[in-house]
């Protein structure tokens, strides 16, 4: 698959699986935005890959918004990775604003 002249937009792009991803589309062609919270990992990857780093909490509606406006600005959009997550190891039952934090980030 080529991707010439389009972008590609990942989350949690900064490290592991995401940055992996953000390698191979960069290595197809795509100029991809790293969108991660993770910011000195993310611009160090944008810089050595050719794409663009926003710092994005993919919990909040305007930096989602953002990245796509980045990606946008770089060609058109041919690929979505979300492969942010966040993880801890506790029991979330009764545990106010544990379950729901994991539960909105899984509803992007």
């Amino acid at each position: 698959m080529e991707l010439n002249g389009s972008s590609a937009i990942v989350t949690g792009g900064a490290s592991g699986i995401g940055e992996a991803c953000v390698r191979l589309l960069a290595k197809r062609g795509a100029k991809v935005v790293i969108a991660d919270i993770q910011e000195e990992k993310g611009q160090a990857l944008a810089k050595e890959v050719g794409g663009a780093y926003c710092k994005v909490d993919v919990t909040n509606t305007q930096d989602i918004i953002n990245a796509t406006e980045m990606a946008k600005s770089m060609g058109p959009i041919r690929a979505l990775v979300n492969s942010a997550g966040i993880g801890w190891a506790q029991r979330t039952v009764g545990k106010d604003g544990t379950y729901e934090s994991a539960a909105n980030l899984d509803a992007f």
